[in-house]
């Protein structure tokens, strides 16, 4: 587990995570040869199958902020701290990867990224919508100007939480969002595959500012 060397705490109370993580480098997840250490939302170790990570969970309970199905964390040494580093400093600026569910009906879904703490954090969104049964490629522009970027912090810290995350990214999470109007158990299984941390082309950048998708992953069938 890699961990920032210094900790200072800033007066409008977000815990800023100082210099220590190298630079992050682009890199894929495939889990071509297992689940790499990743986990579950409970945190229990996530399913793994023909090269991808599965989890099971019940959307109803999701909250407010989502359920987390997904997660990838320092000191679980998921994907051996592949995406644990200094985001801003290695010119990280998007995170995307391949999504499959089993709900019946459509899903949208969440990325929380945070310090190897797990605080600060901020969450990001997106207005994609994943149908049930199709692997979707879900993309997320790391920005604080973002309409979809959420602090989780009080108000107008947004920008300072940004910048107390991104040079010392540890945890990412993914989840799922509930669906408006259910109010019964919907048991469903998620899927993720090609998990990646980019710095994006210009014609990427041009897609993400459309919220469109990325295909140059291995495609699924």
């Amino acid at each position: 587990m890699r961990t920032p060397a210094l900790i200072i705490a800033l007066t409008a109370g977000v815990a800023f995570a100082g210099p220590g993580l190298p630079p992050a480098s682009p890199f894929t997840e495939t889990f071509d040869l297992g689940g790499e250490n990743w986990a579950q939302g409970s945190g229990a170790a996530v399913d793994w199958n023909a090269g991808a990570v599965s989890s099971t969970a019940d959307v109803n309970s999701a909250g407010m902020f989502g359920l987390t199905l997904f997660r990838a964390q320092d000191d679980l040494d998921s994907s051996n701290d592949s995406f644990v580093g200094d985001y801003l400093a290695g010119g990280i600026t998007t995170v995307s990867f391949d999504v499959l569910q089993d709900s019946g009906q459509d899903l949208t879904f969440g990325l929380r990224v945070a310090t190897s703490l797990n605080n600060p954090a901020f969450a990001m969104l997106t207005p994609t919508v994943v149908s049930s049964g199709a692997w979707t490629t879900l993309s997320f522009d790391l920005d604080f100007n973002s309409p979809f970027f959420f602090a989780e912090g009080p108000p107008g810290s947004e920008e300072a939480i940004f910048n107390a995350v991104m040079p010392a990214v540890g945890n990412l999470q993914i989840s799922v969002n509930r669906p408006d109007g259910l109010s019964t158990p919907l048991v469903t299984t998620f899927s993720v595959d090609n998990f990646a941390i980019a710095t994006p082309s210009p014609a990427g950048i041009a897609l993400l500012g459309l919220g469109g998708l990325i295909g140059v992953r291995r495609r699924r069938a």
